[in-house]
């Protein structure tokens, strides 16, 4: 990417031809430098109006339709912009609708090769993703979504496109809105789409559907990896005990008294894992014994950086990921920074978020990496006792963060300091077991890093071809 081009340090005004002025826009916003020159680019690559490539556009309901106290737990997905995330759809933290509420809602029922765009929402304007389920689909007033012409484009092809960073800007400049984007169905017919051969578009668009399919196979490994976990503690057994539990508080036995003596630490659904575990002649260890340390970092008194080179990794809580790191939007410290507070992480030290958002949890794979104050890291004494990706899986499990929670201070901004977290108990299960667990969560990681990588390479692919970079003998290769 031609990021020079897009410097808007380097003008602070733009003259604007009279042919170039758009009655209905003239806002100086509009014409910056960096939306003038993407718009361009495009235009001499076979640019079109998307109006002309696609049979329609379609938005989803907002306030008047449906309201947000007419979600229920299950049934047909009602997709918001939430559920495009690195280009895919995903239902995590998806919410539904009735049978009969997607019957009502026609305008906006969402079918498979749909291209999905969002359009307005704090979840960011402008990203997109092809809805390839084959169950059915509704979504809200935060996405449109559009029936490709396919003797034109490819569905992934335009939905890459979007999330590509000259769809990014085009997008950037045809939204609306101080406080809040927002953008409609003209405005969003208006996008110029580049229009390569179907050859290269079907090139593009096959690596986003075998990202796909690897985010799929992830989301398999992931959900086996739970359920081994959840079978060696018993979640059946607790779930159906649990639905005995009428009262908030329980009578506890003089025996099971702690140190604590806060109702807090007394939970039922607490009391009742533990009982479980021990029914089961299930063996826990405190994390104080099979660590050699536990430390939290600092906040450094230095400028952050974004450019990695040789510099310090700086890891927060969103830099969390489902047992391994995300290093979106990772910042960095000046490798020449000195602070005698600054811990350096060790490679598989298990990291867990300790304030606010307890629990989520990732294995460290890679050096030069600090944290701060709101993360512990855990260094093992011996990891062919406990597997570092068992204990990360394990504090992102429901009955980890259960145990964290129950343990943590504080009312407002849960917290558990360094001794606190010491005396969580964490269940020893076979280490077979473990090992199983540990390879189906590194190849869970494998595949969604893989799947990234693939839709990083289709939106490069997009802006080299733009820039008349794209290397044809890509395509030659696949023939």
């Amino acid at each position: 990417m031609d990021n020079d081009i897009f410097n808007d340090n380097k003008l602070n005004a733009m003259w604007v031809l009279d042919k170039d002025i758009e009655t209905e826009r003239l806002e100086a916003q509009y014409y910056k430098p960096k939306f003038v020159r993407a718009i361009e680019k495009i235009k001499c690559k076979n640019g079109i109006v998307l109006e002309n490539l696609i049979f329609e556009v379609k938005d989803g309901p907002g306030g008047w339709g449906i309201s947000t106290s007419e979600y229920v737990d299950s049934g047909v997905p009602m997709l918001r912009g939430i559920n495009i995330k690195d280009g895919l759809i995903t239902l995590d933290g998806c919410v539904y609708i009735t049978e009969e509420k997607q019957n009502e809602l026609t305008r906006s029922k969402v079918l498979k090769n749909d291209v999905l765009l969002a359009v307005r929402g704090s979840s960011g304007v402008g990203k997109s993703a092809v809805y390839s389920l084959e169950q059915r689909a509704n979504m809200n007033a935060a996405l449109v979504k559009i029936t490709v012409n396919e003797t034109y484009l490819d569905a992934y092809y335009l939905s890459c496109f979007f999330n590509c960073t000259y769809g990014r800007l085009q997008m950037e400049r045809i939204a609306n809105g101080v406080n809040q984007q927002n953008t409609n169905l003209s405005e969003v017919k208006s996008n110029i789409i580049p229009v390569p051969s179907l050859q290269i578009q079907n090139y593009i668009g096959d690596k986003v559907r075998k990202a796909e399919e690897l985010r799929e196979e992830a989301r398999i490994l992931k959900r086996e990896a739970e359920d081994l976990l959840y079978k060696e503690l018993k979640q059946e057994e607790f779930l159906e005990k649990q639905k005995t539990i009428i009262n908030k508080f329980i009578w506890i036995n003089n025996k099971e008294i702690e140190t604590r003596i806060d109702s807090e630490y007394y939970k039922p659904n607490y009391i009742l894992y533990k009982h479980i575990l021990k029914k089961n002649g299930i063996m826990t260890l405190k994390i104080k014994d099979i660590v050699k340390d536990i430390k939290t970092g600092t906040t450094p008194e230095s400028e952050f950086i974004t450019q990695e080179g040789q510099n310090v990794k700086f890891l927060k809580v969103n830099n969390l990921d489902y047992c391994f790191l995300n290093e979106d939007n990772l910042l960095y410290i000046d490798n020449n920074y000195e602070e005698k507070k600054l811990i350096f992480l060790q490679q598989e030290d298990v990291l867990v978020s300790i304030a606010g958002t307890l629990g989520r949890s990732a294995v460290v794979d890679r050096r030069n990496c600090t944290t701060n104050q709101n993360i512990a890291a855990l260094t093992l004494k011996n990891i062919n006792d406990i597997k570092p990706y068992y204990l990360s899986l394990y504090f992102n499990s429901y009955f980890g963060k259960l145990s964290l929670d129950t343990i943590s201070t504080q009312a407002t901004i849960k917290y558990v300091n360094n001794k606190l977290l010491g005396e969580i108990e964490i269940p020893i299960i076979k280490i077979d077991t473990q090992i199983l667990i540990e390879n189906k969560v590194i190849e869970y990681k494998n595949k969604l890093n893989n799947s990234k990588q693939l839709i990083k390479q289709a939106k490069q692919h997009i802006e080299d071809l733009i820039e008349g970079n794209f290397d044809m003998s890509k395509i030659k290769e696949t023939n």
